[in-house]
């Protein structure tokens, strides 16, 4: 018997022999797929337990087309949930998403931070500045950050090298830094 603990190889193998396997799989990463559509649609629980539950429903689907190899299960996940919350917006002709769902938690492991600022001033800065920050580097630290995916996982999910993703984060991270700076010595004009 295949138990939550065991590895995603595993799970995904006896999944595709039984589809009804897929629970296992679907119990797994429930509240990292939900917590991930929380964020990104602006804390809103309603329309996140309804995009999670298509993105399951969407796994479900295209499950028989899934290879182990080229995209870690997790990053499937995201993936599909991200062009569910897309075509969500897209359909709303909402660009942008509320400031209130760019607040920064920290994941539970350690993160490589730059020399400057420690993780807990990071945090607090990213939740201070975030309506100043390109949605584009809002969704990269809350992927980075609260979803705790390495940078080649969120290349995957985002189509892009991990050495783009990398840059675009630093980057993201250089712009915090300017804007906390000027934040704490701002310029007077007489």
């Amino acid at each position: 018997m295949i138990n939550n603990q065991t590895n995603d190889k595993e799970l995904i193998k006896a999944a595709k022999a039984d589809l009804s396997d897929f629970t296992l799989l679907y119990k797994k990463y429930l509240t990292a797929v939900f917590r991930y559509c929380y964020n990104r649609l602006g804390k809103n629980r309603d329309l996140a337990e309804d995009i999670t539950s298509e993105t399951f429903v969407r796994a479900i689907e295209k499950f028989s087309t899934y290879e182990f190899q080229s995209k870690p299960f997790i990053v499937w996940l995201y993936t599909i949930a991200h062009n569910l919350i897309v075509d969500y917006y897209r359909s709303k002709k909402e660009r942008n998403v509320s400031m209130d769902s760019m607040v920064i938690q920290p994941a539970e492991k350690e993160v490589d931070l730059t020399d400057e600022l420690s993780r807990e001033e990071l945090i607090r800065s990213i939740n201070e500045i975030a309506g100043d920050l390109p949605d584009e580097i809002n969704h990269l630290f809350t992927l980075r950050f609260t979803e705790d995916l390495t940078f080649g996982e969120i290349g995957r999910l985002l189509e892009k090298s991990e050495a783009s993703v990398k840059m675009q984060f630093y980057r993201g991270l250089n712009l915090l830094k300017r804007l906390i700076k000027e934040r704490k010595n701002p310029v007077t004009l007489n």
